[in-house]
């Protein structure tokens, strides 16, 4: 039998080894992206951002403070070089994962991409959908219903301090601004999210009478009380939105003439008719869900943020999340103060959104945004599956074998949840059959030249994505096939070593309690250990 020291080494290893296939699986190792280079991603039609991090590092970058940083910027042929800036982190959950998203704050107001100068770009990871699609479909879709703002948005390459960081999609930031959310901030006009996940931690915040935490987004109460030419104190404007708000809820069960006296219905039905379509887990009176105040007129919905688990891309609550059928403000898995619930009892409204289905219904809209997202899917495959290849998928909740299948999956969600929802509010009463789009038969490539200033260019007067041209005509999904590296064999390797180091182990330990009973034997008989 091996002596103590050899025993000890043979079960040192086996722990090791074991411990180590633990952390590679819980962590998996970030490859290098110092090899991929802006120049060699600046004519596939994509922004390039680069941004540096004077004397700290990526892993540095704080969610709650600012830190400097230079950056430039280039696309369609423009470039900005050098610019001062300040990044921090973003996000709640996202925030978590191995890729996380930024906020850039520039030192003057700048214009990114024809967008409006200003200060304030949000670099959104997208690290839970897989297509990377999510965000951009429903803020291009968003564009078309009219809101007061709709964030505009680009994707783009990413590289931090000179390393590729991945595909983000760079956003406006919801906030109020002249290129932006214009209100009146200094007469009193002012932005909340209802945010009942996350908005404990936020400042100015309160509870309605009904139960839902909102959090006063913009302005800050700093920021408006420093303004000379205020009209109206943070506090005044916030205590009268604060009961508006309150006043709203309540009256949300009273009937149509009673909760109009403190909303503008338009807007609330375009935000249940776009929220309902995307069927997204946040809205359900989680988070995200904006509305702002008009100091001397009516609540406003909007605007609409935060769909990288929309579309089917979370599968929870019993698979409702990726059901294409039923009301989710009905079905209400998650319990919480839902005045969306008293509303939908109210037969004016929901005349209402009949009516506006069918003017949407009319225009296209729906076919229109099914052939964005097959456009969508090869001007971002290739950019995807780099993103994948770095970051290896972490943080993904539905996920697909290969990239088109994840796009199949999106666009199936989409064609199926728009024929459901034409066959309840078409004010037939038969169901219809679902919206499709003709697709591609010869997707553009991530090297095809975009000249319009980007993949997304949502505001109220666009007239929505170009439809793609050579279809078939038949509405057929064509299929496609994925090279895609999903890092199979290096998971059945990792799962190999870690079964035979487990079975090592075990093998050691009943090893180790044979020799502890055959040395006791051994003692008990007069014997020595050797």
């Amino acid at each position: 039998m091996p002596g103590r020291k050899a025993f000890r080494k043979l079960f040192a290893a086996a722990l090791t080894a074991v411990c180590a296939v633990l952390v590679i699986n819980a962590y998996p190792s970030r490859p290098s992206g110092a090899e991929i280079s802006p120049s060699s991603l600046t004519r596939d039609g994509f922004a390039v951002l680069e941004i540096e991090l004077p004397d700290y590092t990526e892993s540095e970058i704080e969610r709650d403070v600012w830190k400097p940083a230079v950056y430039s910027l280039s696309w369609d042929g423009k470039k900005l070089s050098g610019e001062s800036a300040r990044i921090k982190g973003r996000g709640n959950y996202t925030w978590g994962q191995s890729k996380r998203p930024y906020t850039i704050k520039c030192d003057r107001k700048t214009d990114w991409f024809g967008f409006g100068a200003a200060r304030d770009w949000v670099l959104l990871a997208n690290v839970t959908d897989q297509t990377h699609m999510r965000n951009l479909v429903a803020l291009t879709f968003a564009a078309e219903f009219g809101f007061t703002f709709t964030p505009e948005c680009r994707p783009a390459h990413v590289f931090i301090n000179g390393s590729y960081n991945g595909l983000y999609l760079i956003t406006e930031k919801v906030e109020i601004d002249r290129e932006r959310l214009a209100i009146d901030e200094l007469g009193g006009d002012m932005l909340f999210e209802l945010d009942n996940n996350y908005g404990w931690s936020e400042p100015d915040n309160f509870v309605s009478d009904f139960g839902n935490l909102f959090v006063a987004k913009d302005p800050s109460r700093e920021k408006l009380n420093s303004e000379k030419g205020k009209t109206v104190s943070f506090s005044k404007a916030f205590s009268d939105a604060r009961k508006k708000i309150n006043a709203f809820e309540k009256a949300s069960a009273e009937g149509f003439a009673s909760y109009s006296e403190y909303i503008d219905v338009d807007s609330l039905v375009d935000w249940y008719i776009f929220n309902e379509i995307m069927k997204n887990d946040d809205t359900l009176f989680n988070s995200s869900i904006y509305l702002y105040n008009d100091y001397g007129g009516l609540l406003h919905m909007g605007p609409v943020w935060d769909y990288d688990l929309a579309m089917g891309g979370i599968d929870r609550n019993d698979g409702k999340n990726l059901d294409p059928e039923g009301f989710m403000f009905l079905e209400d898995y998650w319990g919480r103060p839902n005045w969306m619930k008293n509303i939908l009892t109210d037969d004016t409204f929901l005349a209402m959104v009949s009516e506006r289905w069918t003017n949407l219904r009319a225009k296209g809209l729906f076919e229109e945004i099914l052939s964005f997202t097959e456009l969508m899917r090869g001007r971002l495959k290739e950019a995807a599956q780099t993103d994948h290849d770095l970051w290896g998928g972490n943080g993904v909740f539905v996920r697909s074998e290969t990239y088109d299948l994840a796009v199949d999956h999106l666009k199936d969600f989409l064609t199926k949840r728009i024929g459901w929802l034409d066959s309840q509010w078409n004010g037939s009463g038969v169901t219809a059959a679902p919206a499709t789009a003709s697709p591609v038969t010869a997707a553009p490539t991530a090297t095809a030249p975009v000249t319009d200033g980007g993949y997304a260019s949502p505001s109220p007067q666009r007239t929505g994505p170009a439809s793609p041209e050579g279809t078939d005509g038949t509405g057929a999904v064509i299929s496609s096939t994925d090279g895609g590296n999903d890092y199979t064999v290096l998971n059945y390797v990792l799962l190999f070593t870690g079964v035979a180091a487990g079975t090592f182990l075990v093998i050691m330990i009943v090893f180790a309690a044979m020799r502890a009973v055959a040395v006791k034997r051994g003692r008990d008989a007069g014997g020595t250990d050797k």
